[in-house]
């Protein structure tokens, strides 16, 4: 079974990536040519022109068209040939290629794989805390990982690695298990969603957080929620307060987590960081984006890579049986739900071809 949800939306690329100088991206084991048309509207084509397999993205734009580099085909923005000049600049509809739709939002390109008389922007979860300039300062990053994309997702899912894969996220004079046993959690399951709930109380923030807003080492209540939704995006509600204050007073550090496969063993992982605090401080701005990359890109990372390595060419954790402990919940569920929601789709799909060959 494919490990692929196509009807849904993937994070694609950040906006400022997108220009009129055409970018290439494998996607869903798919390469895709990006590009903006004259009135800014993104575009995104397969990059493989259907003559000599030539990448599209290799070639240059005209108007808003896009003409082979190799042998001169021009392609419009639905993927139709518009022209062949080989033919007197006639269209040649024999070498038509697919398009895909895509729509912009929180700074990203997101794109619709599957049926585009499905895709509906409102399926796309909200991100309040990445359109509100005046509340919030947003820092991005990009990595591109060498594992398959639930890998990603299992990790931000169980947060349980913390304590032993990020010693900068410790706490004064606090084990690891001090830490486990001073969280509570719980797993809600909706149709179209989950929610891992994490609350740690008791204890004091982490030394990052007292480090860079100059919080006490006193007990406070930190939460760390994720909220899944499939097949790859994450919002983590994740913030410090001490007693007596609401959330917006504490420390808030919100962050969507967009992971998209590229091939069954790489994909590509987006994320973007809010806070509430010291909004205009270039030096937290720094420190931020320093404490996000030792997590992501020298920890995480290259853990995932290693899981990967061990796993082999397969990127379904399942089929490898993998011994299960109590805080496997989370990732397990989400997967159990993923594989749930393809099969569904599959026959869905199965049942429509059958139906048009009758």
């Amino acid at each position: 079974m494919s490990l692929f949800l196509k009807n849904c939306w993937y994070a694609a690329a950040f906006s400022d990536e997108v220009t009129r100088e055409p970018m290439s991206r494998t996607l869903l084991e798919t390469p895709i040519v990006f590009y903006r048309r004259e009135d800014g509207t993104p575009v995104a084509l397969v990059d493989r022109c259907p003559h000599r397999f030539a990448p599209l993205s290799t070639g240059t734009l005209i108007g808003d068209a896009i003409q082979c580099g190799y042998h001169g085909l021009v392609f419009d923005c639905s993927g139709a040939c518009v022209s062949n000049p080989h033919n007197g600049g006639k269209p040649l509809r024999a070498a038509d290629i697919r398009s895909f739709h895509l729509f912009e939002r929180y700074g990203f390109v997101w794109i619709w794989p599957g049926d585009p008389a499905l895709a509906d922007p409102a399926l796309l979860p909200h991100y309040p805390y990445l359109e509100d300039d005046s509340r919030w300062k947003v820092q991005r990053g990009h990595l591109h990982v060498k594992g398959n994309y639930q890998l990603v997702t299992d990790n931000l899912l169980d947060l349980t690695h913390a304590p032993y894969l990020h010693p900068g996220f410790k706490m004064p004079n606090v084990t690891p298990e001090q830490q486990l046993a001073a969280t509570t959690t719980r797993l809600d399951r909706f149709d179209d969603r989950l929610l891992a709930y994490r609350l740690r109380t008791g204890l004091p923030p982490n030394q990052a957080t007292i480090d860079l807003f100059d919080f006490p080492a006193e007990p406070c209540e930190t939460r760390t929620h994720m909220t899944w939704y499939p097949p790859a995006l994450i919002d983590f509600d994740n913030g410090t307060k001490f007693p007596g204050q609401d959330d917006m007073e504490g420390f808030c550090f919100p962050q969507a987590h967009c992971m998209t496969p590229e091939t069954e063993t790489t994909c590509h992982y987006f994320f973007a960081a809010a806070r509430n605090l010291k909004l205009d401080d270039p030096a937290i701005d720094a420190a931020l984006l320093g404490v996000l990359n030792t997590a992501f890109r020298t920890q995480d990372e290259p853990m995932i890579e290693a899981v990967q390595a061990r796993m082999g060419p397969t990127g379904d954790l399942d089929s490898l049986n993998p011994v299960l402990l109590k805080t496997d919940g989370p990732p397990v569920t989400a997967r159990r739900m993923l594989k749930e929601l393809i099969a569904a789709e599959q026959a869905a799909e199965a049942a429509a071809t059958a139906i048009a060959a009758e």
